[in-house]
């Protein structure tokens, strides 16, 4: 038998792959030192016609999506034998829906402390800038025009929203996305199930 001009070597490492076989024990039924089999797999030394003779059967029962796989090529999924059932699926779906609302809610939280802290460390300069210095004395009930805003207030309410708020809000907003779209993906599967010729066993 002639060897295909296109079979590259590499598939003895994904027969061996695909059936389990190891490296030892392939050489042996091919009749050729381990190291001899290392380096065809590796694609350093030729595959002879006799040792293709010998490897041919096994090859044949390797299919080529498998030979694919082994090799690192994006694959479909596979089909499946019977269609999911739905409980486990909605399941997560409502879990999904709702830890990413409890997610957003928090974020929202965080939008909010954010605007403030912004707004003021913009305001910041110019507020203490105005401030007049601290009265030596309490002023009088009353009397507002010596009142000092203290500046140890306005220094916190800028630094309302810190790195670490900012780190928690990518965070955050990472993990509501990834539910999101996994709830998007489980809901968009039920409705496949429903039109499929099988959605009997979706519903069970």
């Amino acid at each position: 038998m002639a060897r295909p001009s296109n079979f590259p070597d590499s598939r003895l490492a994904v027969l061996r792959q695909y059936l389990g076989i190891p490296q030892q024990e392939l050489a042996d039924f091919l009749g050729i030192s381990r190291s001899l089999l290392a380096n065809i797999e590796a694609n350093r030394r030729p595959l002879s016609p006799a040792v293709y003779e010998r490897a041919a059967p096994l090859l044949a029962l390797v299919p080529e999506d498998a030979r694919r796989a082994v090799l690192g090529i994006p694959q479909p999924p596979p089909a499946l034998p019977a269609a999911p059932t739905a409980k486990p699926l909605e399941a997560r779906r409502d879990y999904c829906v709702w830890k990413a609302r409890n997610l957003r809610y928090e974020l929202q939280a965080l939008h909010q402390r954010a605007a403030v802290g912004l707004r003021w460390q913009t305001a910041l300069p110019a507020l203490l800038a105005a401030l007049p210095p601290a009265a030596p004395e309490p002023a009088p009930p009353g009397d507002w025009s010596r009142f000092t805003y203290p500046r140890e207030l306005a220094e916190l309410w800028a630094t309302a929203f810190t790195p670490d708020d900012a780190a928690r809000h990518h965070l955050l907003r990472l993990q509501a996305e990834a539910l999101e779209t996994e709830a998007a993906a489980l809901a968009a599967l039920l409705a496949e199930g429903e039109s499929s010729p099988s959605a009997h066993q979706l519903s069970s």
